[in-house]
């Protein structure tokens, strides 16, 4: 037992006592991602997936619930579910497969240290990162399924950490009384205050300063598109997170959150473009008085950004960080190659970036599969306009786990509350479009366009 198993324990029986809102309980389990709820040996097990487990009982209580029932013999499969339990198949497969494939095979475990592949041995990383995987895809399947998927759980999973995270700070600078060690227990992270020299950074209730970094630029992201469908008091709560992210991103001194928010930013500019240019996005007038202001103030804010940003790449390449990181990426890219194209499986390998992490892990196949979920779930949701702050904060994530982020099953949970959150709004579209293509649906279609008069011959 840990300080967080009693809270853990708590969450998890809120949640089961109103099954409706399990979401809010993954949230609060995500918001403490330095937490361990229970430490067994050397595994320390976060508190989203504890709270993850409750999650897998009520799917199958549902699932058994359900069998007894009639039902339509014939049910859509929920958008984006079939590649991620493919996923999870092909997982296990790679798992244990290669240690018998590639024995005696040079893999890197966490911080770089060279390790072997054993023949019919899975080590405690694989266990608990196979469990894990389970774990998100019951998570993913239980929100699809209702459960309270609200875009609001997102908002408040990334929120809560970036407000623990502020709260730390201040204990930290000006001596706010702040419980040290509660939120951030977990004996699986080597926690890192500063940079050498003496520097002091900034790291919140993380185990460092890219972790906060990352909260913090998906938190901005969410806020940033959950402003336009807020009011009151609600919007000065949204604006009070974003002010603090910002101030906490740019405070960690991470270069994750420069390049990241970077490539979000352009990636944004992008996107509105498109939608302006080819599907003739409507034009308001507080949007094209922003774009005025922001092509106007370009020619100042550019040099500075492009000064910025060589600044904290050119300081970055300089340190063996980055040589390390560089290398731990090269040798993964390597690994793909010596088992052509196969992986090592989950756990058995640890990289610096996504990309590099799940090609070498669950290799081509696995990588494909997952792109495969993200793009299906953005592609059913990107029209629903309200789904739009969990489409950018999911993609402020995958860009900062590009990178620097290898772990599919990161411990704040954030990439599994986003997927499940779309994937119910794509379900709910599906059944809503399923029911329109029936007669009785048609029907009402028909009957709604006869009444409107602007749908009248003139």
């Amino acid at each position: 037992m840990t300080t967080l198993t009693l809270v853990a324990l708590a969450v998890v029986a809120w949640g089961l006592w109103k099954p409706h809102r399990y979401a809010t309980a993954l949230a609060l389990g995500g918001a403490t991602p330095a937490g361990a709820a229970l430490v067994a040996g050397s595994t320390a097990v976060p508190t989203f997936y504890f709270v993850a487990l409750g999650a897998l009982l009520l799917l199958a209580v549902q699932l058994v619930h359900r069998s007894h029932q009639r039902r339509r013999l014939e049910e859509a499969a929920t958008p984006g579910m079939t590649p991620l339990l493919l996923l999870a198949l092909w997982a296990v497969v790679v798992t244990v497969a290669a240690p018998l494939l590639f024995d005696g095979m040079t893999v890197y475990a966490s911080g770089g240290m060279p390790n072997e592949l054993r023949a019919g041995q899975l080590t405690s990383s694989n266990q608990a990162q196979l469990v894990y995987l389970v774990l998100s895809v019951a998570v993913v399947q239980l929100l699809a399924r209702g459960a309270g998927a609200r875009v609001e759980v997102v908002g408040l999973a990334a929120g809560a950490t970036v407000l623990l995270s502020a709260w730390a700070v201040l204990g930290r600078e000006l001596g706010v009384p702040f419980p040290f060690g509660f939120f951030d227990n977990s004996p699986a992270f080597a926690y890192i205050d500063g940079a050498p020299g003496g520097a002091v950074r900034y790291r919140g209730i993380f185990s460092e300063p890219a972790g906060l970094a990352v909260a913090c630029l998906v938190a901005v992201a969410y806020c940033t598109a959950r402003l336009p469908h807020v009011r009151g008091a609600r919007r000065v709560g949204v604006l009070v997170v974003l002010a603090v992210a910002a101030v906490l991103g740019a405070a960690s001194t991470s270069t994750t959150f420069v390049v990241a928010a970077a490539a979000l930013v352009m990636l944004a500019v992008v996107v509105w473009l498109v939608e302006v240019v080819l599907a003739r996005r409507a034009l308001t007038l507080p949007g094209v008085a922003g774009a005025a202001a922001a092509v106007a103030a370009l020619p100042f804010v550019l040099p500075l950004v492009v000064q910025v940003l060589a600044e904290q790449v050119g300081a970055k390449v300089g340190t063996s960080s980055f040589r390390d990181r560089s290398g731990a990426d090269s040798d993964s890219y390597r690994i793909l190659l010596d088992t052509f194209g196969f992986g090592v499986g989950l756990g058995s390998n640890r990289p610096s970036s996504f990309l590099a992490g799940m090609l070498s892990t669950v290799g081509l196949i696995g990588t494909v599969l997952f792109a495969a979920v993200v793009l299906v779930l953005l592609t059913r949701t990107w029209t629903l306009r309200d789904q739009r702050p969990v489409v950018w904060a999911l993609l402020a994530a995958l860009i900062t786990k590009l990178v620097s982020g290898p772990d599919l099953n990161d411990t704040s949970g954030l990439l599994w509350l986003c997927l499940g959150v779309l994937a119910h709004a794509a379900a709910r579209r599906q059944q809503q479009e399923a029911l329109e293509s029936t007669p009785r649906g048609l029907q009402a279609r028909a009957a709604a366009g006869s009444a409107d008069p602007a749908a009248a011959p003139g």
